[in-house]
Parts: C-alpha cells; sequence; structure tokens
C-alpha cells in the first residue's frame, strides 16, 4: 500500500506542477513537499518490505536531504496560498541550511561504490535492526538522524498552524477577499496541516519505539499507524483531485486600470439569477474588466493565447484571473478561449459567405492551430461542421 499511494501522489504531483504552476506558482511548493514525501514513502517501503537490495541500494540515504526540506516546502506554500504572494525572501536561504549539512555529510557515503551500498542494503534487509549501527552521515549519527527529520517537519507544522490563525483572524471579515474561495481555502489548509501533523506524530512514535526498543519491534508494533497515515495522505492527495478550486489561495482585490466597464456590454452573458450572488464579489470588477480587454483586444486570436497573457494585461496574479474565470464567469480558460474563438470564426463566415476563403484560413485566423481542432471546437459549440454552417447559412 505504502508504494502504491507513493507513487500515485507522485504522479499526482506531477499533473499538478504541470497544470497549475502557470495559474498559482505556489503550486510548486505544493508539488514539491508531495514528490519529497513520497520519495521518502518509497524508501521507507523498500526498507521495510523490499526483498531487493538493487533498489534498497538506490533509494536508500540519497534521497534524505529532501526529507529537511519538507518543512520548507510547506511553509512556503502556505505562506505563499495566505499572503497571496510567491516570492521569496532573502531570509528564506536559512530554510535549506538543515538540508545543506545533511546533504555534505552523507557525501562521503554517496561516492562509495554501488557494490558497497548494496552489501550495505543486503544487511538491512536481512536484519532491519541493523541500520541503527549502520552510520551514513558524517556529522551525527543514524539516530539523530532519524529523530531529526520528523521533529523538524513537526515544528514547520507548528508554525504554519500559527501562520493559518493569525490569517484567519485578520482575513476573517476582510471585504477584499471572496468569502466562497476563503472558506475553501481555510479547510484545504486545515486539512492539509491537520493531517500532515497526525502522520509525523504518528512517525514520532514509531521513531521512539523502534530506538527504545529495536526497530524491528517498533515498526511491527507500529503497523497499524502506517495504516491510518497512508489514509489521512490519501484523503490529503484526493483532496487536490476533487477539490482544484483549493489552489487558487486567498486572492486578494488589487487595484486594476478600469476600462468602461458600464458602458460596454461585454461578450460573456452571466445567467440573471447568478449575476446577483457574483455582482457583490471584490473580484466582480476585475472580471468585466477582463471581458471587455478579451472583447476589445481579442489576445485570443493568438494560438499561443494563455491566461498568462490576461494576467500581463491586467497586470494581476495570474490566480486571480483564473479565480475570475472559474468563479464568476463560471467557465473553464479552456472553454472560454475555445468559445471566443469559435464567436468570432462564426463572424469571419457570416461575413465571408459570397467571398473566397477556406476552413483553413477561417480557422487560422480564429487562433486555431489545426483544422481537426477547429472542427471539433466548431460542432461541439454550434452542433455543426463549419461545411454545415456554410450550407445552411447559404440556403
Amino acid at each position: 500500500m505504502l508504494l502504491y499511494v507513493s507513487l500515485f501522489t507522485i504522479l499526482l504531483s506531477l499533473i499538478l506542477l504541470v497544470n497549475n504552476w502557470k495559474v498559482n506558482t505556489n503550486a510548486i511548493y505544493l508539488a514539491l513537499f508531495l514528490i519529497s514525501a513520497s520519495m521518502y514513502g518509497i524508501a521507507h517501503y523498500f526498507v521495510l518490505y523490499g526483498k531487493s537490495p538493487f533498489w534498497l541500494a538506490v533509494f536508500y540515504n540519497h534521497f534524505t536531504p529532501l526529507m529537511l526540506l519538507l518543512g520548507p516546502f510547506l511553509f512556503f506554500y502556505v505562506r505563499g496560498t495566505l499572503d497571496d504572494t510567491t516570492q521569496l525572501k532573502k531570509s528564506d536561504i536559512f530554510h535549506f541550511i538543515p538540508a545543506l549539512i545533511h546533504l555534505i555529510g552523507i557525501v562521503p557515503y554517496s561516492l562509495q561504490s554501488f557494490s558497497e551500498k548494496t552489501q550495505i542494503a543486503s544487511r538491512i534487509i536481512e536484519n532491519v535492526d541493523a541500520i541503527l549501527d549502520i552510520n551514513t552521515n558524517y556529522f551525527y549519527s543514524t539516530t539523530v538522524n532519524f529523530i531529526l527529520r520528523p521533529v523538524l517537519l513537526l515544528i514547520y507544522i507548528l508554525c504554519c498552524m500559527y501562520l493559518i490563525w493569525k490569517r484567519f483572524s485578520t482575513t476573517h471579515f476582510d471585504a477584499n477577499i471572496p468569502k466562497k474561495q476563503l472558506l475553501i481555502s481555510f479547510r484545504w489548509l486545515i486539512i492539509l496541516i491537520m493531517s500532515l501533523f497526525f502522520i509525523v506524530v504518528e512517525f514520532l512514535i514509531i521513531t521512539f519505539n523502534s530506538i527504545q526498543h529495536k526497530p524491528s519491534v517498533g515498526l511491527v508494533n507500529s503497523y497499524p499507524l502506517y495504516i491510518l497515515s497512508g489514509v489521512a495522505y490519501c484523503i490529503m492527495s484526493f483532496s487536490l483531485l476533487l477539490f482544484p478550486n483549493i489552489l487558487y489561495g486567498f486572492p486578494k482585490r488589487v487595484e486594476v486600470k478600469k476600462q468602461n466597464v458600464k458602458k460596454q456590454k461585454p461578450t460573456l452573458e452571466i445567467q440573471a439569477e447568478v449575476l446577483e450572488q457574483i455582482e457583490d464579489d471584490p473580484f466582480f470588477e476585475l472580471s468585466e474588466s477582463i471581458k471587455v480587454y478579451l472583447e476589445k483586444e481579442k489576445p485570443f486570436l493568438n494560438a499561443a493565447f494563455s491566461i498568462s497573457d490576461i494576467a500581463l494585461a491586467m497586470k494581476v496574479p495570474q490566480n486571480h484571473v483564473a479565480y475570475c474565470i472559474n468563479s464568476i464567469m463560471l467557465t473553464k480558460f479552456a472553454t472560454l478561449k475555445s468559445d471566443l474563438r469559435i464567436d468570432y470564426a462564426v463572424k469571419l463566415l457570416s461575413g465571408n459567405l459570397n467571398d473566397s476563403f477556406t476552413i483553413e484560413g477561417i480557422a487560422q485566423q480564429s487562433g486555431f492551430k489545426t483544422r481537426a481542432s477547429f472542427y471539433g471546437a466548431f460542432k461541439e459549440k454550434t452542433g455543426m461542421t463549419p461545411t454545415e454552417f456554410i450550407a445552411a447559412a447559404t440556403k
């Protein structure tokens, strides 16, 4: 179970990294945290249950510096999410010192030949109690190493708890933060931190049991804790899949340059029954400005058009734009982009019925890279192909 959960989380983290880093750069820290934790889980699996000296030699001790980066990655993610910022401070370099010291400490072990590492792995597989006698760090013993990692992570978790409490006390009545997104983000952070707190406390119990008795005794007696930790880790991971908008964080309203929002009629219409609920949203004005910008400048005609183009034009963070599109315009960026392009293509087709033109030319003018993608999007929105549309319009 431990191996499969770790592999699944790595896959989830890579998806998270690829799909969300442009929307909210803080997602990078969360993905790095999950990947580092999963690498630890894989190494733990091969120590406890693996029978292959080769794979244990590959994972054992090589990724331990990542364990000391779990706390900093978590701290950067929580702080950046709460403060709606992605920039690190100069003082943040001190967070990397423990991992750097540990990295230097394992250099002698890392320089050993793979055959020597395989022999060490074989000793651990034959008798897991021997792990406490195998010192792989130049600066401190294996016992100190085992205690240091969960204790340091626990300190960071407590710091994150303080940040969440402090931010909640000041943003609970902040009109510049959308209430719905505020609740979603707080719930996610609470689930994340409490799950990690539960897992780390369990690992501290396992660690002290292993040191007080023997690793084999402590690990065997702690098997139920591993199951509970796996469940908590799964809840945390699946929350990202079920509720992707938790990654928007706490978007705070910033002043945007007004673009005659009230004088211009936006292309995108919002249902009347929903309009009353979202007009009070602090980001409603920004969403209207985005609509005006899209209608006036038509950046979607560029085949490489992305959400970052809107953010640069509006001079706001990308997660603000993502929030406006998803929570106020009630659509997705890919859908919005496709709909705008098809609306433009329909105008071109309607105005050129008697002129010489090609479907490929219309597709390129509308921002589509290929004829196939244009056909698929056109039929999905209008219910007919471009050729059928032309035939119907000329009757």
